[in-house]
């Protein structure tokens, strides 16, 4: 029993590695610097300020990313107990995530949007959606399920601690120069969507499939803002101003709910490791 629990903590601990290293510090931060000095290197500079190489990259290193891990993480983490079939249930069991991407939609200035440009978002959406859903559902949570057992009571420790994992990794958005305010916020978010996703994985016995696409969505919804923002004027950008802390922290306040409805659903519900 020791020799099985040293096991399972050495295999838990190697797969936090991978997944915090390789999957985000290396995939989505050292790679797109990577990347960008081979096509300087090459004469050609990369602008990341445009849309074009903002999308193009985010899809390129997360396909990357996922062909680089997909086959280790298989191995050590059983990716077959998952299933893929769409149940109409899981509209009603989501019924108030949907209010949230509504919620997060904005569509001004999409008329005006190069089409190639709203397929490239869409893309790169369905990448983050799939790509984040895979690492932090699909193998953090279900690895630190299996470290810690199946009952209620673990069940719940291993769904709060693999989604403030995944809303610590936001952390790294302070690299971007985005302020403080800003980044907590996101970090207290992705906390609470963290632990919806993982709450609605289990109430549906474990489709992933449903999660990648309902995360994917909830980007779309947000990824339509950038050509918003394009649209507006250089004066219009100045003239914007700045949210305040208190904007933010309302702004977070208004995810409780969520959460509410995320614990709700993970009453009595337990993860089989079969």
């Amino acid at each position: 029993m020791v020799h099985r629990d040293t096991v399972s903590v050495q295999k838990t601990i190697l797969i936090f590695i991978l997944v915090v290293f390789v999957g985000v510090i290396f995939t989505l931060d050292i790679l797109p610097k990577g990347i960008s000095w081979g096509f300087a290197h090459a004469g050609i500079k990369l602008d990341s300020n445009d849309l074009g190489t903002k999308y193009g990259m985010g899809i390129i290193v997360r396909l990357f990313g996922l062909a680089l891990l997909l086959p280790i993480l298989f191995h050590l983490s059983d990716m077959r107990i998952f299933t893929y079939r769409i149940d109409k249930t899981y509209f009603g069991l989501s019924w108030m995530f949907f209010v949230y991407i509504v919620a997060n939609l904005e569509i001004d200035g999409l008329a005006q949007a190069n089409p190639g440009m709203v397929l490239l978002m869409i893309l790169e959406s369905l990448a983050i959606g799939f790509y984040e859903e895979i690492l932090f559902r699909g193998v953090l949570l279900r690895q630190f399920t299996e470290l810690f057992g199946n009952t209620h009571n673990r069940t719940i420790c291993a769904v709060f601690m693999s989604s403030i994992l995944f809303g610590l990794i936001h952390l790294k958005n302070f690299r971007t120069g985005v302020g403080a305010a800003a980044v907590l916020t996101q970090v207290g978010y992705a906390c609470i969507i963290g632990v919806f996703f993982s709450a609605l994985l289990l109430r549906t016995n474990l489709n992933l499939l449903w999660c990648c696409i309902l995360h994917s969505l909830y980007d779309m919804a947000a990824g339509f803002g950038d050509f918003a923002v394009r649209q507006m004027t250089t004066e219009e950008i100045a003239n914007n101003n700045t949210p305040s802390a208190r904007a933010y922290v309302i702004n977070l306040c208004l995810f409780i709910p969520l959460l509410l409805y995320a614990v709700f659903l993970l009453r009595k519900k337990e993860v089989s490791n079969n």
